[in-house]
């Protein structure tokens, strides 16, 4: 395969007295330096080497391949698994005057064939799409015809977390390549572990030759901690209230997220809060793309949706509702704080239902990722950072700010102390309700009064809601901790549950 810039750019090289391909990047891209790693990986692609590169957020993994397309004969295809990434590459090629296209659903007829006649043409250096939209018999004949240089598989991690569950045509995008007549390909992640690397390797490359790019893969400005909740409408409320923003977190489901947004906006009262899905119609989303680049101060509940390649590089803090479904969407997703260096922090939230999650998953490959995961997140004693290092098969580092290291991890979650103090003060006299309203300082003068005799206990969960209080409450009775008396005259009131049904969160842990 030819690997000669085109003739256009042919004398504006040979001019450039000190670097080529760093006076391209400078004069199209606004790009002033270059990293080695990012050299290498383009000199790979300009000598026609396919290869998987694995760099960590924010090392410029986007410009390796859109400095290339510059210089290859053909256009560039990029495979990119959301359409909030694809705004995102759209919009900062089209700023730096790079000639773009982007293949999706919903494209006239007309739209297209004017889409493939400026690829084919030389008009378009790179073109977007989604591997669905490749898949499209009436596409793929037209993608053929392009005669591309290179193909890109962008957050390539996809092909095996999303292709083995809900998204089967990530495994067939080698087939795709082959249809295509694309020989040149590049697979870019930001984490990926020896298995998964595996395979990438298997069904984009057909185990052929390949060349392996990495370079380390921490995030030393992140500063990574891990909290057991048992309230998350509490612990949510309280990263709104005082994390350093902007503010990201990532939930599970979309219902999740919308829900959370709009309780949080209300317990809250700020309008800064929105929330972000693939459920949106694209005009919502693209809204509210607009409104967080934009913002300093906003907060954003997202799905993953969000997470991959969308680049807002002052992010301060990263919340995660519940454990993520790998190390790799933990990493990705973590990534999105602190992308210009800057000092961040990293929360992971985890709950009796994320060991619920792990219980309802089919064995596979899925399932074990998944509980790679769980187990960093219900780890006592280990270095946070090093413990994600090992999860992808990284060498050690020392750590730059995990809250194990830093000596401020509880193994305990907020409030069960001060629950379970309670009611070994107060055994067989309290409801429920009554104990939530006497902890959380919601309790009326009358009914103070009422309880006088456990006035050391009222208010020790001040600033928690009531409804909170009585969902911890609940939390603690289901994990055994406390119990509710069954019978007698103190029935249905709080009491301290025998040693043998005592199964609590951190205390499994450490076992």
């Amino acid at each position: 395969m030819s690997t000669s810039p085109r003739e256009a750019d042919t004398p504006r090289l040979l001019s450039s007295a000190v670097d080529p391909i760093q006076e391209l990047a400078r004069t199209r891209l606004g790009v002033f330096y270059l990293y080695p790693v990012q050299r290498f990986v383009i000199s790979n692609t300009l000598e026609g080497k396919s290869q998987i590169v694995v760099l960590p957020t924010g090392a410029g993994k986007s410009l390796c391949f859109q400095l290339p397309s510059l210089l290859l004969p053909r256009a560039t295809l990029v495979l990119v698994p959301l359409l909030s990434l694809m705004a995102d590459q759209l919009r900062k090629l089209r700023e730096a005057g790079v000639s773009i296209g982007v293949l999706r659903g919903g494209l006239s007829p007309q739209k297209k064939r004017d889409l493939f006649a400026h690829v084919k043409n030389g008009k378009i250096s790179i073109l977007l799409a989604t591997p669905e939209a490749c898949r499209v018999e009436s596409n793929l004949a037209q993608l053929r015809a392009c005669r591309f240089s290179h193909l890109v598989v962008d957050e390539a991690h996809c092909i095996s977390e999303w292709g083995e569950t809900f998204r089967p045509v990530y495994r067939e995008i080698g087939a795709l390549a082959r249809g295509m007549g694309v020989a040149l390909r590049t697979a870019f992640t930001a984490t990926a572990s020896e298995a998964v690397i595996v395979r990438i390797k298997e069904l984009l490359f057909d185990d052929g030759e390949v060349r392996l790019v990495t370079a380390p893969s921490d995030r030393p400005n992140i500063f990574y901690s891990v909290r057991r909740i048992l309230s998350l409408e509490h612990e949510l409320e309280d990263e709104v209230r005082r994390a350093t923003r902007p503010l990201v977190t990532f939930f599970r489901t979309r219902n999740g997220a919308e829900v959370a947004a709009r309780a949080m906006r209300r317990r809250v009262g700020d309008e800064r809060l929105r929330f972000y899905h693939a459920g949106l119609s694209r005009e919502e989303r693209a809204d509210v793309e607009r409104w967080f680049l934009g913002c300093d101060d906003g907060v954003l509940f997202a799905t993953c949706a969000y997470g991959l390649g969308v680049d807002k590089p002052d992010i301060r803090t990263v919340v995660h509702a519940g454990v993520p479904g790998s190390v790799e969407a933990y990493l990705q997703e973590t990534g999105r704080a602190g992308r210009d260096g800057q000092r961040c922090s990293a929360i992971l939230l985890v709950s009796r239902e994320d060991r619920a999650f792990a219980a309802g998953l089919v064995d596979g490959p899925g399932r074990q990722r998944y509980e790679s995961i769980l187990g960093y997140a219900l780890s006592c004693g280990v270095c946070r950072r090093q413990a994600l290092l090992e999860l992808i098969g990284a060498g050690p580092v020392a750590c730059s700010g995990c809250d194990v290291c830093a000596g401020i991890d509880i193994a305990s979650p907020a409030g069960e102390g001060e629950i379970a103090a309670f009611v070994r003060r107060s055994p067989r006299r309290f409801s429920i309700q009554q104990a939530a309203e006497i902890l959380s300082a919601s309790a009326g003068p009358r009914a103070v009064r009422r309880f006088h005799d456990c006035i050391t206990g009222y208010g020790t969960l001040a600033g928690w809601d009531k409804g909170d209080a009585e969902a911890a409450i609940h939390e603690l009775i289901v994990r055994g901790a406390i119990a509710v008396a069954a019978r007698g005259p103190w029935k249905r009131t709080l009491v301290i549950a025998p040693p043998a049904r005592r199964p609590l969160l951190h205390r499994e842990a450490r076992s």
